[in-house]
């Protein structure tokens, strides 16, 4: 049985090059493309009280953030409003290492909330539960007495 002779080296190069171009375009789509988490987290805002209870709306969209994302209260009761003004998958609220302190699913334009007692003074991080790979998280600050 005959075997073909070997192809020239400029011919295998080209092999390997029109091989090449697909992958570096895969690649170079890869790195172009926006990600999600890459969105600034914005806003912060300060609980305003009414009758005894701090209360904070927060929204929610497709964008994966909350806004505010930084949120400040002081020691004492909080409730916290979780409005999805968006469209898309549902989102909940949680603040980290105090699993009471959460708000359901909210589908595309609803609202639920959540009351709880705000922990000792510092810095907390809050999370959507089902969307922290795509960077949906917040800081809850509480102040001293």
């Amino acid at each position: 049985m005959l075997t073909p002779p070997p192809a020239p080296p400029h011919a295998r190069s080209r092999r390997a090059s029109v091989l090449a171009v697909p992958l570096v375009l895969l690649l170079a789509g890869c790195q172009t493309q926006s990600a999600i988490n890459r969105e600034p987290h914005t806003g912060s805002t300060t609980a305003s009280t009414t009758a005894g209870v701090q209360e904070v709306v927060i929204t929610t969209d497709q964008s994966y953030r909350f806004k505010p994302s930084t949120i400040t209260v002081h020691p004492g009761k909080v409730r916290i409003v979780l409005k999805h003004v968006g469209t898309g998958a549902p989102h909940d609220w949680s603040l980290q290492d105090f699993p009471a302190d959460y708000v359901p699913l909210v589908s595309a334009g609803q609202t639920k909330s959540v009351d709880f007692i705000a922990p000792g003074p510092g810095t907390y991080k809050f999370v959507c539960t089902i969307h922290v790979p795509q960077g949906q998280t917040g800081t809850l600050v509480v102040l001293p007495n």
